[in-house]
């Protein structure tokens, strides 16, 4: 299919889209104590979490309460593409919507392009603002699009920008990219970062070592059409729709991005937990190890939603098994490496088990509450770690021990939590110092605290920045409301400052 056909497929697919669906409504849709060389943590009666199915609440906590989605407005993305799977080409029309709340006037707007980080694989045709007639006076310099505003958009106002683009995917490239058995879509289309008054936009450089993209809430719709799309499964990061033959439309309010992946391989598997269903997409012969996904990642959402006080914003969570190495999480979706599949020997002691509950875990800690992963990545991803930790002392507190000194022990972690991932030398000193040193921290620090205070203070944390961008200074104030001799020296030991 030529490129000329692409584009006039695409306008058709948007024509047909917006007569079908005329008048069709939204639907809703990854603990301190001293931790001593010689020994791994015990669980003690006093620290378990009692839960009574369904889940009930702990002692120390409160009830969970349903997210109330943010108070501002937010910006709305719109997206009809179309998708020629068997030559791996993405067609796209993208519509941002954007409303200025940083708080001043802006004079121009910038966009992250993730999939321009790949030599390539982003071709932009055609930028214009308030369907107007296209900009010739944009700059796009690797992953920074810089669109000047002829008038200053001034604080509470909103712009509209359209964007017509092409992705074509290289081959074994991850997130971005196909394989013989799926095609993923993630980190796939320009957006508008967070914005500081002080530092301006919130944009950093791809590193080898950890996720350097930070995200705004914002709202997203989906259209997506397969050229060849017969016998093509879509996971998505929130519920994909058959609205036509081969046409489908995902809608994600609230969230951090919009996600997706397709593939003729997949065994679809779904299971309802509570107010929640939880979808996993496996490759075939995996479904034994794709249930036991389904299953942890069903009772985290539960124990989750109860214990940091609010409940799973959406009504989906998608697991999909990917065709390359480890994990990553999205807003409603994450991956799991097939490696962990094959190698899973039906017990939890294994990193199929303790993977899915951390990636289930950020759709809190990155999900609801967004940070720095550039320079702050402890602060999202040493809570995921610890709420391996937390799942474990819930439903398999014989296995506690072991998942120390599996997880943590094992590698013997040094170095300060706080490095950003600009500062380490691999992805081994990475995952100890943000992960397993964080992990540490964390629980040094519920030692210190105690279960009631430090069960409180996180749930005040998550309630105090949900939908927002925290720091890390905004999680230790809550945290440490008030500094000690035994809070100092935790400090001290797992922090540069």
């Amino acid at each position: 299919m030529s490129n000329h056909q692409k584009m006039t497929a695409l306008r058709i697919v948007t024509i047909v889209f917006l007569f079908s669906l005329a008048g069709c409504t939204r639907s809703t849709q990854s603990v301190p104590f001293e931790v001593k060389p010689s020994s791994t943590p015990t669980s003690s009666p006093e620290a378990q979490i009692t839960v009574i199915e369904p889940l009930a609440t702990n002692t120390s906590t409160a009830e969970p309460t349903p997210t109330a989605g943010p108070t501002n407005k937010i910006t709305d993305y719109a997206f009809v593409a179309l998708l020629d799977y068997n030559n791996h080409t993405l067609d796209v029309q993208e519509s941002i919507e954007y409303y200025n709340n940083t708080g001043q006037g802006l004079t121009e707007i910038q966009l992250v392009v993730p999939p321009n980080a790949k030599e390539d694989v982003f071709t932009l045709d055609e930028i214009s603002l308030n369907n107007g007639q296209p900009l010739s006076d944009f700059s796009l310099e690797g992953i920074q699009l810089i669109i000047p505003l002829s008038e200053a958009l001034d604080n509470n106002e909103s712009c509209t920008i359209s964007l017509k683009y092409q992705l074509t995917l290289k081959i074994n490239d991850g997130i971005l990219g196909y394989t013989a058995m799926q095609t993923n879509f993630s980190d796939w289309y320009p957006f508008v970062p967070p914005y500081d008054t002080e530092m301006g936009w919130l944009i950093h450089q791809p590193s080898e070592v950890g996720e350097y993209l930070m995200y705004d809430m914002a709202n997203f719709e989906l259209t997506l059409a397969l050229a060849n799309g017969d016998g093509l499964v879509v996971a998505g990061s929130t519920l994909v729709v058959p609205v036509e033959i081969n046409i489908y439309k995902m809608i994600a309010q609230n969230s951090r991005g919009i996600t997706f992946s397709v593939s003729d391989q997949y065994q679809v598997l779904s299971r309802q937990y509570g107010d929640f269903t939880v979808n996993a997409y496996v490759f075939p012969g995996d479904e034994t190890a794709g249930w036991a996904t389904v299953e942890n990642t069903g009772k985290a959402l539960l124990l989750f939603s109860t214990l940091f006080g609010q409940t799973y914003p959406h009504e989906t969570l998608s697991v999909v098994e990917s065709d390359f190495p480890d994990g990553m999480e999205y807003d409603g979706l994450y991956y799991l490496s097939d490696f962990y599949y094959k190698n899973y020997n039906g017990s939890n002691e294994n990193y199929l088990s303790l993977l899915s509950v951390h990636e289930t875990a950020h759709q809190w800690w990155f999900g609801l509450v967004g940070n720095d992963q550039a320079n702050e990545p402890w602060l999202d991803e040493a809570l995921a770690t610890y709420s391996e930790y937390l799942y474990y002392e819930q439903y398999l507190p014989g296995l506690t021990d072991w998942w120390w000194q599996y997880r943590v022990e094992t590698y013997n972690p040094s170095g300060r939590s706080d490095m950003t991932i600009y500062d380490q030398s691999d992805l081994r000193t990475y995952i100890n110092s943000a992960y397993l040193q964080g992990a540490a921290f964390l629980h040094e620090l519920r030692q210190t605290l105690g279960d009631e205070a430090f069960f409180a203070n996180l749930q005040t944390y998550l309630a105090t920045y949900q939908y927002q961008n925290a720091r890390g200074d905004d999680f230790l104030g809550i945290m440490i409301p008030a500094a000690t001799e035994d809070t100092s020296r935790i400090l001290d030991k797992y922090f540069r400052e």
